[in-house]
């Protein structure tokens, strides 16, 4: 008796463990690709991608299309202040280190702090 309830055990556990890799959902790789550099904004310009200003703390989001190229590359002009509909701050625009011909940006907002404002996208990288 004792070994045929082992063995039932065993065989749910193994059948648990198969099930459990089955229904694997979203990874990585589907979560929003941050964007920090201007190349990589003209980069996911596409007609079918989704541009974003996204506060994560207030959790409000600005998206653009692909098509609206002139003002996604708004945000990233230097020193530059945009209006976050959530927590009604600015997110400032702040320049980072210079690599080759472009230069990084950090998005600042003045009401929910340094880590909180960044521009993200949900075009894959090529």
């Amino acid at each position: 008796m004792k070994t045929a309830t082992k063995l039932n055990l065993a065989l749910a556990f193994a059948a648990a463990l198969f099930t459990t890799a089955a229904v694997a959902g979203p990874g990585f790789q589907d979560l929003p690709r941050h964007i920090t550099t201007e190349q990589e904004a003209m980069d996911c310009c596409k007609p079918k991608a989704n541009v974003a200003l996204a506060c994560k703390d207030c959790k409000t989001l600005d998206v653009k299309t692909g098509e609206e190229k002139k003002d996604i590359m708004a945000w990233f002009k230097g020193d530059s202040n945009h209006g976050c509909s959530g927590c009604g701050g600015k997110i400032t625009v702040q320049t980072g280190e210079k690599k080759g011909t472009s230069a990084t940006y950090k998005h600042v907002c003045s009401k929910c702090g340094p880590e909180s404002a960044y521009v993200c996208t949900d075009h894959k990288k090529a």
